[in-house]
């Protein structure tokens, strides 16, 4: 499987925007043809920042769902005129399963699973945080994976629930909140 990370910095104090769009008017034409794991936004380190997990069997199946999303008129008249302009900067990585949790397992399983618009008046954020480290593992991770391709070939990357303390030999330690429609919160 390939594992799809993308961080997104956004205009400063565009990221809510951001998130009420795709979370309102994006996510259900996004996930027609993307398997999402996850959304999230960083409450700490560079803020502003969001992030995200795309999860593919293949490249070629990654060509495939990325070309349907392309052809879906909700995505491409409806949400990337408003939503695009709010990114300054993109960064992907691919990468590698190292270690995963049940919870992991079950999005994995439900990958292809198209979810619908936050409904009016519905939280923006699942309760509670979750974690990203960079560069080593906490012994809780929900899931633990070696980039591929991208910054920092063979670094660990690691999402963990709650507030762990940062790992011995962590490069960064970021607090996230996680979207209401977050398959991984």
């Amino acid at each position: 499987m390939i594992f799809e990370w993308r961080s997104y910095d956004l205009g400063v104090g565009k990221a809510l925007e951001y998130l009420n769009l795709f979370s309102r008017e994006g996510v259900q034409y996004a996930t027609r043809h993307l398997p999402m794991g996850g959304y999230w936004l960083a409450e700490s380190g560079p803020l502003n920042r969001i992030h995200h997990l795309w999860i593919y069997n293949s490249l070629a199946e990654r060509d495939a769902c990325r070309a349907g999303l392309a052809q879906e008129t909700g995505w491409v008249q409806g949400f990337m005129p408003r939503g695009f302009p709010l990114i300054e900067r993109q960064e992907n990585r691919l990468m590698r399963l190292e270690r995963g949790s049940e919870a992991l397992a079950a999005v994995v399983a439900t990958r292809r699973q198209a979810h619908p618009a936050l409904a009016a008046g519905a939280p923006l954020f699942a309760p509670g945080f979750q974690s990203l480290t960079l560069g080593a593992a906490p012994a809780d991770a929900l899931a633990v994976w070696r980039v591929e391709q991208g910054e920092n070939p063979g670094e660990i990357l690691a999402l963990s629930p709650g507030t762990p303390p940062a790992p011995d030999g962590a490069r960064a330690h970021q607090l996230l909140r996680a979207l209401g429609v977050s398959p991984l919160s």
